[in-house]
């Protein structure tokens, strides 16, 4: 015999409600508005998750469109620039770009699988650009196959596009300034730029086409997103009026039986998965939602400490491990590092490349480091490492590092500029201390006062070391 039923002669004295047949209808109930939120939270994600996937083809096609413009303003300057000086190593980088790199057709397809089904208007555009840009080839190649007459080069040795380009009559018989101006207009003159603006023209048109599209599919997805949480709203009400109810009936019907649940409330104790289904289910999909919360936010916390531009930890990560190392009985190594002449490379070359300039040493700095040790962007050309468990004994472990480092920096690939960096590093054997930043400091003004391009080691018995 179940010993949870009730003896006969009690149950005929049992009047009004039952507490097995209205915790049915409240488990039912519960179950109907909690699929409910499931839905209306489902249907919100994926309102989210849509306007998030627009917003990244609209970021990609934005840079795309970049990429074909770089990739057509490549070949007029490397074309110019054969033009004017006759160095045939413009030439085989304009026929590298057109014919390996291929950096436009790159683009074009990429817009195409981006915006594939939102507006063929907007790939129509993007084709006609790469065909502009096709047109304009034409014309650069005429342009250097007379500056290759006009410098006398050998024709045999030149790209066979150019090799082959056949010339009037009237041109092959030009004299070499003749050829030489004839060169200088194709390629300068008002037909050319004229050319150059219809492409940017249609760039910018796939520009504003990919805006338009992005603000469609937010406007959609705000609707979406607000509806869902208007239900959100009628399902949490209704969860509290269940909640309200609940109460009440375990309030009347059980109260004794609980006392000890209301105590736990009232001295605001972690709610434990423990007692009936009920409450375990309660208790679960609470301590879930808690866990959910605290994942976000870590997430959240971990794209604010992430620099945008090198992918390092910023200048917000070094202050809370500042926090976290001071005063802790561990010797660490701090390291600021300065970017060389960084205004210059930004001034001479653009910030395009200074940008990259800064990429490649937080590259390096990653390598060259232990996983262990934190590497930070803590300023515009400012980086600092932090390493733990790292006693003044072992610089030369250091020292190789930055030397390794300035070499790479020193012998670039390519047209990439030259430059280096400077290093200040100090030992604190208890942890972060202020003193420790002040000391590498000026550790690194000294290596910037010397020449730059290395590194010095805080030594207080130095005589720069007292230089505030």
């Amino acid at each position: 015999m179940n010993e949870n039923r009730p003896a006969d002669n009690k149950e005929s004295t049992l009047k009004g409600l039952r507490i097995q047949s209205l915790s049915l209808w409240m488990v039912g109930a519960t179950i109907v508005v909690s699929l409910l939120i499931g839905s209306g939270i489902g249907d919100a994600m994926r309102h989210h998750r849509d306007l998030a996937d627009m917003t990244q083809k609209y970021i990609l096609t934005q840079n795309n469109v970049k990429d074909l413009l770089m990739g057509t303003d490549y070949l007029t300057e490397q074309s110019r620039f054969y033009v004017v000086t006759g160095d045939c190593g413009y030439a085989e980088a304009y026929f590298r770009e057109a014919n390996v790199d291929r950096r436009r057709d790159g683009a074009l397809e990429k817009i195409r699988n981006n915006l594939q089904g939102h507006d063929d208007n907007v790939l129509r555009m993007s084709e006609e650009a790469l065909d502009l840009s096709n047109e304009l080839m034409d014309l650069e190649i005429h342009a250097m196959k007379l500056a290759a007459l006009a410098f006398g080069e050998d024709i045999d040795g030149l790209a066979p596009e150019i090799r082959d380009y056949s010339l009037t009559e009237e041109e092959i018989a030009l004299s070499v300034q003749e050829k030489s101006q004839a060169a200088f207009r194709l390629i300068f003159g008002p037909e050319y730029s004229g050319e150059k603006r219809k492409i940017e023209e249609k760039l910018e048109g796939v520009s504003e086409s990919a805006i338009a599209i992005c603000s469609a599919q937010q406007v959609a997805s705000e609707t979406g997103m607000r509806s869902a949480l208007i239900r959100q709203g009628v399902y949490t009400v209704l969860i509290v009026l269940l909640v309200v109810l609940s109460y009440i009936m375990i309030a009347v019907l059980i109260l004794r039986p609980i006392r000890i649940y209301v105590n736990c409330i009232k001295n605001n104790h972690v709610l434990d998965i423990t007692g009936a289904y009920e409450f375990k289910y309660f208790a679960a999909t609470y301590n879930n939602v808690y866990e959910m919360s605290m994942e976000q936010q870590d997430v959240l916390r971990r794209k604010a400490e992430c620099d945008a531009l090198t992918g390092l930890l910023n200048r917000q990560a070094f202050e809370q491990l500042k926090q976290q190392l001071h005063g802790i009985s561990m010797p660490i190594a701090l390291l600021l590092i300065d970017v060389d002449v960084f205004k210059s490379i930004n001034d001479t070359y653009g910030h395009e490349v200074g940008d990259q300039a800064l990429i490649k040493v937080a590259q390096l700095l990653s390598q060259s480091f232990r996983t262990a040790d934190y590497v930070l962007r803590i300023g515009g050309d400012e980086f600092a490492v932090v390493m733990e468990k790292m006693q003044s004994e072992k610089k030369q472990i250091i020292s190789d590092k930055i030397d390794k480092i300035n070499w790479e920096l020193q012998h670039p690939v390519g047209d990439f500029p030259k430059y280096s960096v400077s290093v200040g590093a100090a030992f604190s054997e208890n942890g972060y201390e202020d003193e420790i930043f002040r000391q590498a400091d000026r550790a690194l003004y000294h290596t910037k006062e010397n020449g730059r391009c290395g590194y010095t080691f805080y030594n207080p018995d130095e005589e720069w070391a007292g230089l505030t």
